[in-house]
């Protein structure tokens, strides 16, 4: 038997039969079944995005980077909108895998660890699984093991061309999968320190992060172009980042039932992007018997009271779309439309007073503060004050706003009008039964639903301070309203009017609210770091052995719900365990040989150390596992005695 394993491993044969397995597998996934609930179209929204660049639209978002998209366009454009069309290009590309990855090992470990490796990737890699849905990873993969191939040869031949190639694959592969983006510098770093110190060392090194550069700049461009910010990859590292400060202590294995991820949404209408032009989008609405107005927008700021007309472009999507100009951190930012027709002499304003009664947003840096300094809202703040007053005789401020009933006084009966008044629209016009509870370290409120808000006494003032359980508490911490229009709501009612606009939006384009959302969402994560410092290293450590284990759940909102799941999820982690025990046994003997393999730790250890701090699970560590294989081949050589260069041992 090991005789027989032996020619078949020293048969180059073997390794083109490891390609047209790969393909094999990938092609029953895609045509006949797969281990996955996601079907042709994906798990991302990357076929929407390659359908509208098929039909020539723009690339709407920053969101994910622009590679996969595009590869699956192309495939889009040339055979229409057939989705097993650019999968079945991706299980081609993913059938190379095993020939690179012979490629790379064989100079250093020999023939039979390279063949043997391509033998286990070509049946057992969880690449072939995701090449049969529309995902990044399968296509990432190949580029992935491209580079590296490429590189390895340049640091053996020194010649330019490896190296150029490299930098071709090394500078694509962070448009697939962002946290890439370093593993160049890695590589040059691992250069310096093995070759010789030499002028053509450093020739090579500059040709191959030139064109690394070269294949980064042009979306880095285009970024910096469309949102003002320089952005190599894409925006959603942010939310990913949140998703891992969630994922701590109790609630390490789901961010799903962290309290704190009620705090995704702000208090206010707000843009952190101070100093870039705020777009205001709504939709023009007309009026019974009527044609269609002329809309403008008037706008001022508490830095600058004069009031600013601007004309309106009409966007794609049929939608007016004002342009204005970027203001200091911090801004107050009032605004109302006005319709005119030509037969009409007279403007009707929206809102219908007008500038006494105008919409409000904020630009400010500040994620969880008072964004209000002027008191033009009624907001969670005003709440909190209330709740601060009645605890611990706190002044309220607000200009007297908050005595709710104008009877002179701050009582409960002014809390619990705050918030009625802020849940009228989910609860009715019928006043809430609200109850306030209050030692010397917290005041708690509790709210009908039996849910609560907590403020700490030593509260740094900020919306992530508090405590937030239950429904109509996690409601209450993102309601405001202006007290004008809550003045104007009590005044005799105005002549019946249309609205000229309705749907109004602030910032709602993707190039200003993705960079936003980029913004809260690494203040937010910082938060909680800052709250459990410990804790967050210890779930970062945990999840970088954790993301190599498949582990599944009956929890629909922690993992993927499909046909036969638990099956999928339980042999999938009995194989991710085997696995992972067989490579760390490589690892441990190629240690012992002192194998050059052991340089190939280099780029499966990256992985892991760019992501354990985010949210991740087995899938981010696809793309290296081909370089896990070759341990396990090293393994499989050991306890079958095995030469790993010729001849079987006896």
């Amino acid at each position: 038997m090991r005789d027989l394993l032996a020619r078949v491993l020293d048969s180059r044969l073997s390794v083109y039969a490891a390609c047209l397995l790969t393909l094999a597998l990938g092609l029953v996934f895609v045509f006949v079944w797969a281990p996955h609930p996601w079907g042709w179209a994906g798990i991302d929204y990357y076929h929407v995005l390659a359908l509208e660049l098929a039909r020539g639209g723009e690339f709407l978002t920053t969101d994910v980077p622009w590679g996969y998209a595009y590869f699956v366009a192309f495939w889009y454009w040339l055979s229409g909108e057939r989705l097993w069309v650019p999968l079945v290009a991706q299980v081609v590309a993913n059938a190379t895998v095993p020939l690179l990855l012979y490629r790379l090992v064989s100079p250093l470990a020999g023939s039979r660890t390279a063949t043997l490796s391509a033998l286990l990737v070509g049946a057992l890699s969880f690449n072939t699984v995701y090449a049969s849905t529309e995902a990044s990873d399968a296509v990432c993969t190949v580029l992935f093991m491209a580079a590296l191939t490429c590189f390895v040869r340049g640091c053996r031949s020194g010649r330019a061309v490896d190296f150029a190639l490299a930098g071709l694959f090394s500078g694509l592969a962070p448009q697939f999968r962002p946290n890439l983006i370093l593993l160049p510098a890695v590589g040059v770093a691992w250069a310096l320190w093995q070759l010789p110190r030499s002028w053509r060392t450093i020739q090579v090194l500059a040709i191959y992060t030139a064109v690394v550069i070269a294949m980064l700049t042009p979306w880095t461009v285009r970024n910096y172009r469309v949102t003002g910010h320089v952005m190599p990859t894409s925006t959603h590292g942010g939310q990913q980042l949140w998703y891992g400060s969630l994922q701590v202590g109790p609630y390490i294995e789901s961010r799903a039932y962290n309290p704190r991820k009620v705090f995704e949404s702000a208090a206010f209408d707000y843009t952190s992007e101070a100093g870039q032009s705020i777009v205001i989008t709504a939709d023009r609405t007309g009026c019974s018997q009527r044609s269609r107005p002329s809309v403008t927008l008037l706008y001022w700021t508490d830095r600058d009271p004069r009031q600013v007309r601007v004309s309106p472009r009409t966007a794609a999507n049929g939608r007016l779309a004002f342009e204005l100009p970027g203001q200091l951190d911090p801004t107050a930012v009032y605004y109302f439309f006005e319709g005119t027709w030509p037969e009409h002499g007279d403007p009707l304003p929206t809102p219908p007073q007008g500038a006494r009664v105008p919409y409000v947003t904020f630009v400010s840096r500040d994620h969880f503060g008072d964004l209000d300094r002027h008191d033009d809202l009624l907001d969670l703040f005003d709440v909190i004050r209330l709740m601060r007053a009645l605890a611990w005789q706190e002044p309220v401020g607000a200009g007297g706003r908050l005595d709710m009933n104008a009877d002179g006084a701050i009582d409960q009966l002014d809390l619990a009008a705050a918030v009625s008044t802020l849940l009228q629209q989910r609860l009715g016009e019928s006043p809430l039964a609200v109850h306030l509870e209050s030692t010397a370290v917290q005041a708690v409120l509790r709210l009908p639903d039996q849910s609560t808000l907590a403020v700490p006494h030593n509260s740094r003032g900020g919306q992530t301070d508090i405590e937030v359980s239950g429904e109509l508490a996690e409601a209450l911490i993102v309601k405001h309203k202006s007290f004008a229009a809550l003045a104007a709501a009590r005044a005799p009612a105005p002549p019946l009017v249309c609205q000229v606009v309705d749907d109004v939006r602030v910032n709602d384009v993707y190039y200003r609210a993705e960079p936003h959302r980029l913004n809260r969402y690494t203040a937010l994560a910082f938060d909680n770091i800052s709250r459990a410092p410990l804790e967050f290293a210890w779930a970062s450590a945990y999840r970088f052995v954790r993301m190599f284990i498949i582990v599944g759940t009956d929890d629909v909102s922690t993992a993927q719900q499909f046909g036969a799941a638990r099956l999928t999820y339980g042999v999938g982690q009995a194989l991710s365990l085997i696995y992972l025990a067989a490579f760390l046994s490589g690892v441990v003997m190629a240690w012992r040989q002192r194998s050059a393999v052991l340089g190939l730790l280099l780029p499966i250890l990256y992985v892991p150390a760019t992501i354990c701090f985010v949210l991740t699970n087995m899938r981010y560590t696809v793309t290296m596992q081909p370089l896990m294989f070759v341990f396990v081949a090293v393994a499989l050589e050991a306890w079958l005695k095995l030469d790993s260069n010729g001849d079987s041992a006896r």
